[in-house]
């Protein structure tokens, strides 16, 4: 089972990504439940940013979550929201 920690960024990201959105909530919480039951399902369309430590799991067709590995065990979550925001990274 994977262990998470959340960055004070994602706090605030998600803050604002699920402020009044029950299905976006739902929808997140059900990917993270499949992630830290097994990383690999291929739901989570699991992938790791060209050039970079960040990987992301897909929430739905436009939502990730970014985050990295901190070992075999633990990630870090870093950041959630839209796709595109890959090019910050």
């Amino acid at each position: 089972m994977i262990k998470t920690e959340y960055s004070s960024r994602y706090l605030s990201e998600r803050k604002k990504f699920l402020k009044n959105n029950v299905i976006a909530l739902q929808k997140t919480i059900k990917a993270i439940e499949i992630f830290v039951q097994n990383p690999n399902h291929p739901s989570l369309h699991l992938e790791k940013l060209q050039g970079t430590n960040i990987w992301t799991i897909r929430i739905d067709q436009s939502n990730r979550i970014f985050f990295n590995w901190i070992n075999e065990e633990k990630v870090l979550f870093i950041d959630i929201g839209k796709h595109d925001k890959y090019s910050r990274y």
